[in-house]
């Protein structure tokens, strides 16, 4: 079963000045989202460290791209755990373990067969 998984949601957080630099995107927000060929879908609510940049290969804040972002994540954040819960999370809409039921003993409503 092949499932697609994307980013969402992003929303970065800065250090305002680090070891000489300005506005250093230190954490990432986001959402991860796996949505498999039936349609079925699962989410992982995700903040990733992101590793300090060195001089030759700090972007400034105000010129980092979307796609940027996320090659970052896609390089630094833990994906196989992410996808493995939001497998989980499809599985369990395919075949549920845990169905609510009404209990046995407890009246029946009014206008059933018995």
């Amino acid at each position: 079963m092949a499932t697609t998984f994307t980013f969402s949601d992003i929303k970065v957080e800065i250090a305002p000045s680090l070891d000489g630099l300005t506005d250093v995107i230190t954490r990432v927000r986001y959402n991860y989202n796996g949505v498999d060929e039936n349609g079925y879908s699962g989410s992982f609510a995700g903040a990733t460290p992101m590793p300090l940049p060195g001089s030759g290969s700090f972007i400034p804040f105000n010129e980092v791209t979307e796609p940027e972002v996320v090659e970052w994540l896609d390089e630094v954040a833990d994906k196989p755990h992410m996808q493995q819960q939001i497998e989980k999370q499809i599985q369990n809409q395919i075949a549920p373990k845990y169905v609510p039921v009404p209990n046995p003993w407890d009246p029946q409503p009014s206008g059933s067969a018995e």
